[in-house]
């Protein structure tokens, strides 16, 4: 069923390729999505305290809390793509099984992002409109409980046609919520987005401290929070991680994997966060380094998780079909080139304007700007012309 079900082109380039894209890429995606939930949490917490630091941080983090969502939809977009090019039949079955969350789950973020920006635009000054954030940060996690609903779903498939058709009676409803696990979600999302946030926080403190007109004791102040977020919710990642480890574990023969990959990530980040007692702003970017290395394990083993529970029915990556089409291959090359030389000069841009106190920019970034976006002009032209080309000759 899984062969049938796959596409039958195959896929453009080496299958491996694409599974190694897809971990990276879900790196930088959940970083973002958890950094989201953390950085809403804290805003709240921060305006019911009313503490005078808390609420100068709280008005950080309500601004942090937008940007960090409208990262997390984009980067989302390449997992996404490289998840859609290997996995397919898992995930459109997925979908099918839970359509009518899937469809729903589009505007849930939407309603979530909106509401977090109404906060930051005209609540975070005084703490006004704090509902909005609540029902942000509700819809937020909605959405990534749907999320982890598909994902659980997707690496199943001997189990869809019992949900598709339970007891022999069809059901297209799709609003069944199936193979959920309480103790991955809570290892995933909220433990995720404290660790995510605190590592975030201590960044924040390292960045502005080059600023000329920089308050030291604040950002000291803000970076020990962040490590104490950190020493606090390690230690229940790792608990989390073992209730993972005995609850969906024994299902794939992988209860000591997950669970050792969870105590070893515990104490590794628990182990890191304390040792920055003193200098804490200092270890910022250190921080947000340890932190995707971390990432990039969690990543690796919800990968191999997933190539495990379909090895039991013949269904691997390794094994994928694929032809070598240059012409797709050599166009995600250059929308890629394209795309990260924009994106670079987005984040040059944003570096240094927010450390000069007129916003301003070094001549290099401003040439290199103008490259990227002489290079993303030209690449919008070229499809304009290649879809006139097929619309106009290829008929």
């Amino acid at each position: 069923m899984l062969d049938m079900m796959r596409d039958p082109l195959g896929a453009p380039f080496f299958p491996v390729v694409f599974q190694v894209l897809l971990v990276v890429t879900w790196v930088l995606h959940i970083h973002f999505v958890t950094g989201a939930i953390g950085a809403s949490t804290f805003s709240i917490f921060a305006y019911l305290r009313r503490d005078p630091n808390l609420m100068r941080l709280g008005r950080i983090t309500a601004r942090l809390t937008p940007n960090m969502v409208g990262l997390g939809i984009v980067t989302g977009i390449a997992p996404l793509l490289f998840v859609q090019v290997i996995y397919d039949p898992l995930w459109y079955a997925a979908n099918t099984l839970t359509g009518f969350w899937s469809v729903t789950f589009i505007f849930v973020v939407m309603g979530g992002y909106s509401l977090a920006y109404l906060f930051y635009l005209k609540g975070s000054q005084d703490g006004r409109l704090l509902w909005s954030a609540v029902a942000s940060l509700i819809l937020l996690c909605f959405a990534g409980w749907v999320m982890h609903v598909l994902q659980s779903v997707s690496i199943r498939p001997d189990q869809w046609m019992g949900w598709y058709a339970p007891g022999g009676v069809i059901d297209t409803r799709g609003i069944q919520f199936h193979a959920y696990d309480v103790p991955r979600l809570m290892f995933m999302l909220p433990l995720q987005g404290g660790l995510s946030f605190a590592a975030t926080l201590m960044f924040v403190a390292w960045y502005l401290r080059q600023r000329a007109d920089a308050d030291p004791g604040f950002l000291h102040w803000t970076a020990g929070i962040g490590r104490r977020i950190g020493l606090g919710v390690a230690p229940l990642y790792g608990v989390f991680g073992l209730f993972w480890a005995f609850t969906e574990g024994p299902e794939f023969g992988l209860t000591m994997f997950i669970a050792g990959v969870a105590l070893v990530l515990s104490v590794g980040l628990f182990a890191f966060f304390w040792s920055q007692a003193k200098q804490p702003v200092q270890a910022g970017a250190r921080a947000l380094g340890v932190w995707a290395l971390a990432l990039l394990v969690v990543a690796t083993t919800r990968e191999v998780i997933r190539a495990v529970s379909l090895n039991r029915f013949d269904f691997s990556v390794a094994n994928y079909p694929y032809i070598i089409d240059w012409g797709s291959v050599l166009m995600f090359g250059v929308t890629s080139v394209v795309g990260v030389s924009v994106v670079t000069y987005l984040i040059m841009v944003i570096y240094q304007s927010g450390l000069s106190a007129d916003g301003t920019v070094s001549v290099r970034a401003e040439r290199f700007g103008r490259v990227a976006t002489a290079m993303l002009g030209a690449w919008f032209g070229f499809f304009v012309l290649v879809g006139l080309y097929s619309s106009l000759f290829l008929r």
